[in-house]
């Protein structure tokens, strides 16, 4: 039988485990006076010759939750777990996926080196930034794409709507999505210009005017691409700006820079600890789809 532990940092885990029907074992988590953290499992006697998912996410507090995932794996390890498969879907470090300064560290590629030398056997995870190590850790990652489930859930509302990427490295999401439900896509070229230094956005191919735009990428962070995109479409005639994206970390003032930019709504996925609470901020339930994939995982 599969089973589970769910970490206290994410909660909708426990739908996760509930859709693949899997029996969860409960766990302590504290953290001692002086910032070390503990976890025990509550129930090891479960965890022998059992297949384990340890759902979790990792924002916020992303280096303690590392931390949690390593020193869980050890507990799982310790009392003879079958195998251990990581649930996380929001990895962080995933944007450091290459070296961009001489000096620098490929930081995800250490975090997933890291989980599987702990003994992780495969790790799930949602729209990894990363296409370059999805190609590297082909064989251990899973990475699942959820941007259609995100605009269908506001597909009835666009007029002549059309998907955009915001760089041509985040055209699959926006492929993804708009194929599913059979709209036009594209992805934003960004151009300077070389007198003034003005920034400007403008689609590859289709036209925005009198069309609603949907933006889909995988994290918005500071929101200050998304807001410059916007700002830039709707100059160019585009009638409304949808924003969708997987991972909503809205760090600071990213959701008034997002929506003072004429932005009409964000539609996230629920991948993080974290929400905001907004009337223009809507959240996808992603629980089923990761669970959809995990079934397919557990019975191969």
């Amino acid at each position: 039988m599969v089973k589970a532990v769910v970490t206290g940092n994410y909660p909708d885990g426990f739908n996760i485990a509930r859709e693949v029907n899997a029996e969860v074992i409960g766990i302590t988590e504290k953290v001692f006076p002086d910032g070390e953290q503990y976890v025990r499992l509550d129930e090891p006697d479960k965890v022998r010759d059992s297949t384990i998912l340890v759902i979790s996410t990792m924002y916020p507090m992303q280096d303690q939750s590392l931390l949690k995932l390593l020193i869980l794996a050890d507990a799982l390890a310790r009392n003879q777990a079958r195998e251990f498969i990581g649930v996380i879907p929001y990895l962080a470090y995933s944007r450091q996926d290459k070296v961009f300064m001489p000096g620098e560290p490929v930081s995800a590629s250490t975090v997933l080196r890291i989980l599987k030398s702990a003994g992780y056997s495969r790790l799930v995870v949602v729209d990894f930034h990363s296409n370059s190590l999805l190609s590297d850790f082909k064989s251990y990652l899973v990475n699942i794409l959820v941007s259609d489930l995100l605009v269908k859930a506001v597909v009835d509302k666009l007029d002549k709507p059309v998907i955009l990427a915001p760089d041509k490295g985040a055209l699959e999401r926006a492929r993804f999505a708009a194929e599913s439900i059979g709209l036009d896509y594209d992805y934003l070229v960004k151009s300077r210009d070389r007198v003034t230094g003005a920034v400007s956005y403008a689609p590859r191919e289709v036209s925005v005017e009198g069309r609603d735009v949907v933006i889909v990428d995988d994290i918005i962070s500071t929101g200050g691409t998304i807001a410059e995109a916007s700002r830039i479409l709707l100059k160019q005639g585009a009638r409304r700006i949808f924003v969708a994206a997987s991972h909503g970390l809205m760090i600071g003032n990213a959701l008034s820079r997002i929506m003072d930019a004429g932005v009409q709504r964000i539609i996230l996925a629920n991948t993080l600890s974290s929400r905001l609470e907004h009337p223009l901020v809507e959240y996808v339930d992603i629980s089923s789809r990761i669970a959809s994939v995990l079934r397919e995982l557990i019975q191969a």
